[in-house]
């Protein structure tokens, strides 16, 4: 499908370099996004499509003809109007080197808005895998079991869809034991048509709570989706690159998971799971220098 509008420029309060944007895109927050060989990202966010590009102008946007304008939801998808910019401002950076160093590496950096049922699915597949098969097995999900919304592109199943797939379907997503999983979380979900709107009422702790009572979501998984699927920036996961950073920068060498998740929202606040991305960030692009 190569019919798209003419691009146009999204207006931002604080708008991302190419190595942020890229970060924002394919930094295991969202797995729909996909490079092209000319630069731009093309992805999908809910029921839309869309391709971003860095320009002089500043972020340039394209979507399918045909469509209704996808432009105010891809603007709160990004956070144009720069909430997070001072959500950022307010964390301990001046008084934490090892913070400023890892802001310094990706302005404009931000979570994006995703829908819970998004996060929820993604995250679920997240489990022991790395970003490249998340996005392998939610761009399969999609084609076996999603709706077109524009022509070569798919929205992720619903919970009913998934609820009633073939088991042997959802395997070949190369979902291995977490097919079981999804399949147990979205029959109970099928039956609790708002529960998005009922837990996005919750505190966070709470939210947390009764995320984690779902198949498969464990600790991690659940201050995931409060995070980047219901916007809870307080909201501070602990995978391993997050342990490895907070033992290594913050010498708590034996503590626990769950205590390390206390310490950074106690130490970074409101805008913690703003912060543990960053983090994240900056610890992969060290990663991937070369050695030497």
């Amino acid at each position: 499908m190569r019919n798209w509008s003419e691009w146009q420029v999204l207006r931002m309060a604080d708008t991302p370099g190419e190595a942020t944007l890229a970060e924002i895109l394919d930094g295991g927050q969202s797995f729909r996004w996909q490079r092209n060989d000319d630069g731009a990202w093309t992805g999908v966010f809910g029921c839309h499509v869309a391709q971003l590009r860095p320009s002089p102008e500043g972020l340039a946007w394209r979507q399918p003809l045909g469509k209704p304008t996808i432009a105010k939801d891809l603007g709160l998808y990004l956070d144009a109007a720069g909430t997070q910019a001072r959500a950022i401002d307010a964390l301990p950076w001046r008084s934490d080197p090892f913070l400023a160093s890892a802001l310094a590496r990706f302005p404009g950096l931000r979570i994006l808005a995703q829908q819970p049922d998004e996060a929820l699915l993604a995250f679920l597949c997240s489990s022991n895998k790395q970003i490249i098969q998340i996005r392998r097995m939610v761009a399969a999900l999609a084609d076996q079991l999603g709706e077109e919304i524009a022509p070569d592109f798919r929205a992720l199943p619903g919970w009913a869809k998934l609820a009633q797939a073939d088991p042997v379907t959802l395997k070949a997503c190369g979902l291995g034991y977490r097919a079981t999983f999804i399949q147990e979380t979205a029959r109970e979900l099928e039956r609790r048509p708002n529960w998005a709107k009922e837990l996005g009422a919750l505190e966070t702790d709470a939210l947390l709570v009764e995320l984690a009572k779902l198949p498969g979501v464990g600790p991690k998984v659940a201050a995931c989706v409060a995070l980047f699927g219901f916007g809870r920036l307080e909201s501070f996961p602990v995978d391993t690159w997050i342990e490895q950073i907070l033992v290594e920068g913050y010498a708590l060498k034996g503590w626990k998971r769950l205590a390390l998740e206390r310490f950074g929202r106690a130490h970074y606040g409101a805008a913690a799971g703003l912060a543990q991305q960053f983090l994240f960030a900056a610890a992969r692009a060290q990663s991937k220098k070369p050695k030497g």
